[in-house]
């Protein structure tokens, strides 16, 4: 059936909306699990660090629940600098849906045609009707708080985030893993109101450079 399960529209821009670059994905690489002896990691390098990682990429499923529907997906996410592009596809509808843009706009496309905005914010308000932190999500994937906005942190035993609270946002990280050298959330849930996405990240990439593929990475816009 045609892709137009409005929640399949908030996926996509709920974990979207500021990201990735038009590559093609690596093989898949297997993700290594914390040790329980591992060192403490040090807070604040590892905010600077991650903040500093802006290009990378994700494969993995989404669900999403609300309290009278729900459904899931897979996801693969690619992130690079302030440019996104979102590929979802899955038991929500047969085909794909693509989310991609830049600092000048966004584009949506699916079965049911193409959808254009100037900004994200406009185009998740068209689509959902919800306001989304567009920006704040940008750091949430990589397990830290935006420095936008006020936040409340809990920390686990290796010094990473366990609970997150910022802007009436709630999230959770229960898993992480050693990858590109550093500790990367393998799965949040967000929680906000009647709203659950629960993300889980199968794969955390190195951002492949245009030379690792034999096509030339499409412009979002």
């Amino acid at each position: 059936m045609p892709v137009t399960h409005p929640l399949l529209r908030l996926t996509l821009l709920l974990l979207s909306l500021t990201l990735g670059g038009c590559q093609l994905w690596q093989p898949s690489q297997e993700l290594a699990t914390p040790q329980p002896g591992q060192p403490k990691l040090n807070w604040v390098a590892h905010v600077r660090a991650l903040t500093l990682l802006q290009e990378w990429q994700i494969k993995g499923k989404i669900g999403v629940r609300t309290s009278d529907d729900g459904g899931s997906a897979y996801i693969d996410w690619s992130q690079s600098f302030d440019s996104f592009y979102i590929l979802l596809s899955g038991p929500l509808g047969q085909g794909s849906t693509i989310v991609s843009g830049n600092p000048y706009g966004a584009r949506l496309e699916n079965s049911e045609g193409t959808f254009l905005s100037e900004s994200p914010e406009h185009l998740i308000a068209q689509h959902t009707g919800w306001a989304i932190p567009i920006h704040q999500l940008l750091y949430w994937i990589k397990g830290i708080p935006s420095p936008h906005g006020k936040s409340i942190l809990q920390h686990n035993a290796l010094g990473t985030l366990e609970s997150l609270q910022q802007e009436g946002w709630k999230l959770e990280f229960d898993r992480y893993t050693n990858v590109m050298g550093t500790l990367l959330p393998q799965r949040i849930k967000i929680h906000k109101e009647d709203l659950k996405v629960t993300l889980i990240i199968k794969e955390w990439l190195p951002l492949a450079s245009p030379e690792d593929s034999s096509e030339d990475p499409a412009d979002p816009i």
